[in-house]
């Protein structure tokens, strides 16, 4: 009984989240077209604004600590990184702007915990941090220059650049 629950309610909220992730693609900042040609490939999946992100975001710190070698957790890191960057970009793209603050700290805090603890790898990951760069310059263009969402963005690019 407790097993149909449990999974009659995760079907139930993985179509609310479908829908809300459908109804947000009608409007955006910046066309698809225009963000891959920046460089950017593919949003994530499970995005803040979502009610499965908290699960989400127990997995990988429970992956995380599953890494005993050190350049397994440095790569994993990374990956971090990158889902952070691919969701902070749906959230400015999508004009989420509840949880802009939110999704600017996350990526924010794995930019600074690789810069302390990770510097030195930062070299093998440069370009891909540029483009990060180049994105975020791309969306940050879309809003006034006294926005505060604009300053966000703008800590944002700041950081990542500290990080190269």
């Amino acid at each position: 009984m407790l097993i149909k629950f449990t999974i009659y309610l995760l079907i139930f909220v993985l179509c609310l989240n479908y829908t809300q992730t459908v109804s947000a693609l009608k409007k955006t900042l910046v066309s698809e077209q225009e963000l891959k040609e920046t460089g950017f490939t593919e949003y994530e999946s499970i995005n803040p604004n979502l009610l499965i992100y908290p699960l989400k975001q127990l997995v990988e710190k429970a992956k995380l600590n599953l890494f005993v070698n050190k350049n397994s957790k440095v790569k994993y890191k990374y990956t971090l990184l990158d889902l952070r960057f691919r969701e902070l970009v749906f959230i400015i793209n999508f004009q989420k702007t509840g949880f802009l603050e939110e999704a600017v700290g996350r990526y924010n805090s794995y930019l600074g915990d690789l810069m302390i603890n990770h510097k030195g790898s930062a070299l093998d990951y440069k370009d891909t941090l540029s483009g990060y760069i180049n994105v975020l310059k791309n969306l940050q263009d879309r809003y006034d220059n006294i926005s505060s969402y604009r300053l966000l963005i703008q800590q944002a690019i700041d950081t990542t650049r500290r990080l190269i």
